[in-house]
């Protein structure tokens, strides 16, 4: 498979190392719509295998999953491969699956002897600042905890870098949900503020209003005129 021009396959081995910042830099590319970067998130963190980055859910999985039409799916896949975030990888041979690729725009060199994985406080992410439109509060790795994935309905609770240095409450973690739920009723709430309603986030449930802020959702002009900043 040939990457897009000006883009590169993140190979399996550096998939582990360099899944959360290709995480955070999607949601931090301004140009993708709030459903696209919640597809690249599922994608990601929990289709996607961390030691060999083969990723290959089916629509009917993904409907399943975020509570999405297979349309509205369709779109959101077809704009992060637009952007140049994911390509389609095609299965040659019986039994194997037709995925996704994960790109990126910096060229991967890998270390040897390098541990796979952030560390704590690391700030071992390629992807900040690269992207055109990206929010420059993003272009600092934040010291402290990591945020904690919650609602996942199998394996383990995943730990990703916090996103950007303006959400509120900084200087707690704030949480990132798989629980499709969740993601509905924060994406109503922002469809609602940018239809001009400006109480769409008033009597949200706290773990709505977190995932609305750690997905970034909204960009910095709409978090401050709602409060949210």
């Amino acid at each position: 498979m040939t990457a897009p021009e000006g883009r590169h396959l993140i190979a399996s081995g550096d998939w582990e190392r360099l899944r959360y910042g290709w995480v955070e830099a999607v949601c931090c590319d301004a140009s993708v719509g709030a459903q696209a970067q919640v597809v690249a998130y599922v994608l990601a963190m929990r289709y996607a295998n961390r030691h060999t980055a083969q990723c290959d859910p089916g629509l009917p999985e993904l409907e399943g999953t975020l509570g999405r039409s297979r349309s509205t799916l369709k779109r959101a896949i077809s704009e992060l491969i637009d952007a140049g975030w994911i390509t389609r990888v095609v299965g040659r041979g019986r039994g194997n699956r037709s995925g996704y690729g994960f790109l990126t725009r910096a060229r991967i060199v890998s270390l040897k002897g390098v541990r796979s994985g952030p560390k704590k406080g690391s700030a071992d992410d390629p992807f900040y600042g690269a992207e055109k439109g990206s929010d420059p509060g993003c272009q600092e790795k934040q010291k402290g905890s990591n945020l904690t994935l919650k609602g996942v309905k199998s394996g383990p609770p995943y730990n990703i870098a916090k996103t950007c240095k303006n959400h509120r409450g900084t200087d707690l973690p704030q949480n990132l949900s798989d629980n499709p739920m969740v993601i509905r009723d924060s994406q109503r709430a922002v469809e609602r503020f940018r239809s001009g309603h400006a109480d769409a986030f008033d009597g949200l449930q706290v773990w709505v209003i977190n995932h609305i802020i750690a997905a970034n959702l909204l960009t910095p002009e709409e978090r401050e005129r709602s409060g949210l900043g």
